[in-house]
């Protein structure tokens, strides 16, 4: 699934792990989209390809999140722990930036994909069930852990 280059180098094979676990696990992340070079964040739900390397979220197709899309197709997301996190806590916070780029889903896929966000994200039936709503995903091509302030591990897909 990633290219292990910088995690072999810096002896943090467990970060590497990590980052699959937070993906994984979470299926809440922030999108940061840019149009005319302002930045503009959505939090989205998502489901994961089996590979690991296509996050897949639905929007309304007049969105300004998706307008952004069509205008640049570079995004960032954010994952990160803190749901799970119970304040007071000596748990570390952690988080992983992805950089992505857009991918066009064929009909087949789209369809596919629409199973998966209904099953998981039940919420998610009135927009999936209009006409105006476009399913998408985005294809992760790098990332940032940070596991706490300091430490952190970059990597490639």
């Amino acid at each position: 699934m990633f290219k292990r280059d910088y995690i072999y180098e810096r002896g943090m094979i467990n970060m590497l792990d990590r980052v699959k676990e937070m993906l994984m696990n979470n299926s809440l992340c922030v999108l940061c989209t840019v149009s005319k070079d302002l930045p503009y964040c959505s939090l989205m739900t998502y489901v994961l390809s089996d590979d690991l390397k296509t996050v897949y979220m639905v929007t309304y197709r007049n969105s300004r999140k998706f307008r952004n899309l069509l205008e640049n197709s570079k995004v960032s997301l954010l994952v990160d722990n803190r749901h799970k996190l119970v304040y007071p806590t000596d748990e570390t916070v952690a988080s992983v930036t992805f950089e992505g780029v857009l991918k066009h889903l064929d009909p087949l896929e789209t369809e596919i994909v629409r199973i998966q966000l209904v099953k998981r994200h039940d919420e998610l039936k009135n927009i999936l069930n209009t006409p105006d709503c476009v399913i998408f995903g985005i294809e992760l091509k790098s990332f940032l852990l940070l596991n706490g302030p300091v430490d952190s591990v970059q990597g490639e897909f």
